[in-house]
């Protein structure tokens, strides 16, 4: 009996501790022809610093989408994001404030349909 009772404790617990971890991912596609270096300091850290500093999550990784001619056609951020409620909306809003441009959208899924909004109105 008490080993059984631990063993629903311990999974009880390991349960609770997953559920707080789930995120959802996010894909941003900004439309701007932006070489790396200058994507990290307009876009990637200063949204990195946002989301942590609000506890709505981080940026997880970035790249660019390249041309045939080798140029930059858009550039891509990777996020998760603890809370798509209210993080979805301070996305665009943050998005909007560093000039992420028309065109730009978040991409996510919830409930198995995948969605996509654009930053900007």
């Amino acid at each position: 009996m008490k080993r059984t009772l631990t063993f629903i404790v311990a999974i009880t617990i390991a349960t609770s501790v997953w559920a707080q971890h789930v995120t959802t991912f996010v894909f941003v596609k900004i439309t701007e022809s932006i070489m790396p270096l200058q994507r990290g300091e307009k876009y990637e850290d200063p949204l990195d610093e946002a989301l942590k500093k609000t506890g709505l999550g981080e940026v997880t990784g970035a790249g660019s989408m390249l041309t045939k001619e080798k140029t930059v056609e858009w550039v891509g951020l990777d996020v998760e994001l603890t809370d798509p409620v209210t993080g979805i909306p301070f996305l665009r809003k943050k998005l909007t404030e560093l000039g992420a441009p028309a065109g730009s959208v978040l991409e996510y899924e919830r409930n198995g349909e995948t969605l996509q909004v654009p930053v900007r109105d």
